[in-house]
């Protein structure tokens, strides 16, 4: 088993996302949605039927390398 460290950074971009107004919590929704699409973007999950076609989800930098680097 490998030991790894390092960082990863996802650019997600969205339209067409229907929020309530008013209730004080738009942001967190945003939030959770995009974190759920990066999440629902990973190659071997099983909840790939929870991709929303209205978000992209763009890895823009890795960082990894063995922690005795």
């Amino acid at each position: 088993m490998a030991i790894l460290k390092g960082e990863v950074t996802f650019k997600v971009t969205f339209s067409n996302q229907g929020v309530p107004v008013g209730l004080g919590y738009t942001s967190a929704i945003i939030y959770h949605e995009c974190a759920k699409q990066i999440y629902a973007s990973s190659p071997w999950l099983e909840i790939k039927s929870q991709r929303k076609c209205n978000y992209k989800v763009e890895m823009v930098e890795k960082l990894i390398y063995g922690d005795n680097e």
